[in-house]
């Protein structure tokens, strides 16, 4: 589970850099990130963190399965939407993570 991994990281690198003196005054997030900056901030505890990252990828998971697959493509925007129109009601956006980072869930017809 590369989340998790993911998570890890981002916590281990905020830590290392408030050892040297270097801290935070704020910390935000986005999806795993906000995860991470819970645990940085202390608002939540590393394992409830893991804890959180587990489930939220089941959850991610048991729905992928349920609808079909997710894949996340680095497109612009332009190209992004003519794949979903070329794949109307078989591909949908589930998410723009940044201008060029978009989650696709691909719909499986019953």
């Amino acid at each position: 589970m590369w989340s998790a991994s993911v998570v890890a990281v981002m916590v281990s690198l905020c830590r290392a850099v408030a050892i040297v003196g270097n801290r935070a005054a704020a910390v935000v997030g986005h999806s795993q990130g906000e995860i991470a900056a819970a645990c940085v901030s202390r608002r939540s505890s590393l394992s409830d963190g893991a804890r959180v990252v587990a489930l939220r990828s089941q959850a991610i998971g048991r729905r992928a399965r349920r609808r079909g697959g997710m894949v996340a493509v680095s497109l612009a925007r332009d190209p992004a939407i003519e794949l979903i129109q070329r794949w109307k009601g078989n591909l949908s956006l589930a998410t723009v993570n940044s201008p060029g980072s978009w989650l696709f869930l691909e719909i499986q017809n019953p």
